[in-house]
């Protein structure tokens, strides 16, 4: 859903899978994204957790390790603005962005990359808003919108740097 309504905005949008049969590592997705100087790349996710009351939507980012030591503030600024429009618009517990320096997606990429965890499945109520069809399309929604806020704030964002 957000490849589509980015692709009808004139984004475009390469995915790293579109079913669950698709294998590819995350060395292999990483170098998707630099392989084709990505500006963005996102990665999209349900979270889980031994206590089932944990509920709300945060963003993991890079460290400064691996390739990704460019890319940490970027990545850092547009997961913020991505994690904020989503809990805004959607009216979810804003848990945070969270530095991961663990991740090999992370640490081979050339780009910015973020990883969003929309919910927990290990919460009752938010495991059955997640499979909602309405809920997926307000979630939807919510990323392309922060995803384009990263694009219109870019001319600013780079005269900070």
């Amino acid at each position: 859903m957000v490849r589509d309504l980015l692709e009808e905005d004139g984004y475009t949008v390469i995915m790293t899978r579109t079913d669950h049969e698709t294998i590819s590592s995350n060395i292999d997705r990483a170098n998707l994204g630099n392989d084709n100087n990505a500006d963005l790349m996102l990665r999209i996710h349900s979270d889980s957790f031994k206590d089932s009351k944990v509920h709300g939507a945060s963003m993991l980012v890079p460290g400064k390790v691996g390739y990704a030591v460019e890319v940490v503030d970027i990545s850092r600024i547009y997961g913020e603005i991505i994690l904020n429009t989503l809990t805004d618009e959607v009216g979810m517990k804003n848990r945070g962005v969270i530095t991961r320096t663990d991740q090999t997606g992370f640490n081979w990429s050339k780009v910015p990359i973020m990883t969003v965890e929309l919910g927990f499945l290990s919460n009752p109520d938010e495991d059955r808003l997640l499979s909602s069809s309405d809920y997926q399309t307000k979630l939807a929604q919510a990323l392309y919108k922060g995803i384009v806020k990263c694009f219109d704030t870019k001319d600013v964002i780079h005269t900070l740097e």
